[in-house]
């Protein structure tokens, strides 16, 4: 049975990655990883077909109670990671976020100012994970088509501005030291630590051969205070 502030999330982020009318993959596989997060195996299905169909999100959102004020933050914090999901937040997926504000008690002011912050934030974070992509995809001294085009395909997802991306493609050929990065992912929040870790894991296993990689990725996972257990639940995610 999940808690009020379990199906707020869920339906909040459903509603985001609906906004546009359209699932990206980045939104897609950010419902996916929610549900594995806060869904029992039984529960799985039903909450699939309610995440994939717009009108059943809508209807569930009407009949919600409000949350207790103290998660309002947190909720729209998670519903705005999942409009930056595909790489930016859109007019649309704002209207929709300050929908959601204000059912629960959020004017569209701090919803706004909300939403400046935790973009710049995101885009911090997004250039740590390409930096981290671009050091393991080179970690072994020869770089297979396979996580060139990982390292593509997570670039192009991440939320930063045309021109900034750009320069961050270059990383690829020039990969910032593993230990300098390190040392930046120490200084995230628990959640950001673990979302970087999420990120960069398709690299470590896209490599052909890869222990080196595995072998680092567990290394940073010590660092980020994430347990072996759960480090190897983000590599079997995939």
């Amino acid at each position: 049975m999940l808690t009020p502030e379990q199906e707020w999330t869920l339906v909040a982020c459903g509603m985001i990655a609906h906004a546009d009318d359209m699932l990206e993959f980045g939104e897609w596989d950010q419902i996916l990883r929610l549900i594995d997060t806060n869904v029992d195996d039984e529960q799985m299905q039903p909450w699939l077909d309610m995440l994939g169909d717009r009108p059943t999100l809508e209807r569930r959102f009407a009949e919600l109670e409000p949350p207790l004020p103290h998660f309002a933050e947190e909720l729209l914090e998670q519903a705005w990671r999942m409009a930056l999901a595909d790489g930016s937040g859109s007019e649309v997926e704002a209207a929709v976020h300050d929908r959601i504000a204000e059912k629960i008690g959020v004017s569209p002011d701090q919803a706004q100012s909300w939403r400046d912050r935790w973009t710049a934030e995101a885009a911090t974070r997004a250039e740590l994970v390409v930096g981290f992509a671009a050091a393991l995809a080179n970690l072994d001294g020869r770089m297979d088509s396979a996580e060139a085009a990982q390292f593509d395909s997570l670039l192009e997802r991440m939320p930063v501005s045309v021109s900034r991306r750009v320069e961050l493609s270059m990383l690829l050929y020039s990969p910032p030291k593993l230990e300098a990065l390190g040392g930046r992912l120490v200084g995230l929040e628990r959640d950001a630590r673990e979302a970087v870790l999420y990120e960069v894991a398709p690299l470590v296993q896209a490599s052909e051969r890869g222990d080196r990689e595995r072998e680092v990725f567990f290394e940073l996972a010590e660092l980020a205070a994430v347990s072996p257990e759960r480090a190897r639940e983000l590599l079997a995610q995939l």
